[in-house]
């Protein structure tokens, strides 16, 4: 008997743990972020303060990994601090993402300076066209350095988030068979055409 208690408590304590690591906000929600990132040495990369929250919608890849992971966590209006390694940021720096260029007519509209940061349009896995920052660390008459990591790439970034909102995603419930639905839809343009 004596066993069985402890089992039980074991099982208890076990439940208890699981859940308070399981995600709260399920795929498909929308959140809405207030937030502040920082750099090792306390400066400030990003953040909301004086905008509008960020919003986003939970499983769509629009933000980090880790990022969207620990927001999950949490119940409306309650806030975190954690940090996120290199690795499950922006990777770590390459140094294969440091090319020279000729000087060409692909820079032709651009200021180039060192130091600035310009932007290339790629095509993603998926399919779109996103937008790559570049930053120029060398200019010549006949050459431009450009550097392609990211520019959080290599580096640890702490974030303070607090979960400002969270619109779960709806779920229909009147469950009707194609035919109806089809047949509903229907009625429902021949009025409109009657109006």
């Amino acid at each position: 008997m004596k066993k069985l208690k402890y089992f039980v408590l074991a099982l208890m304590a076990f439940a208890v743990a699981s859940c308070s690591t399981a995600p709260k906000i399920s795929k498909g929600s929308v959140v809405k972020v207030e937030y502040t990132g920082t750099l090792p040495d306390g400066s400030v990369f990003d953040t909301t303060e004086g905008k509008k929250p960020l919003s986003f919608l939970v499983g769509s890849g629009q933000v980090i990994p880790e990022f969207e992971k620990q927001v999950t966590m949490l119940s409306k209006g309650q806030s975190k601090k954690f940090k996120v390694d290199p690795k499950t940021a922006y990777g770590e720096s390459d140094p294969k993402k440091v090319v020279t260029l000729p000087r060409d007519g692909r820079f032709k509209s651009l200021e180039l300076k060192e130091g600035a940061v310009i932007f290339a349009n790629n095509k993603a896995a998926n399919g779109r066209i996103v937008q790559t920052p570049m930053k120029i660390l060398k200019v010549s008459e006949k050459e431009v350095t450009i550097d392609y990591n990211h520019p959080l790439a290599g580096k640890e970034l702490t974030f303070e988030v607090k979960l400002v909102d969270v619109v779960e995603p709806k779920v229909d419930t009147t469950a009707q068979k194609p035919d109806q639905k089809a047949a509903e839809n229907v009625e429902q343009a021949k009025q409109t055409a009657k109006s």
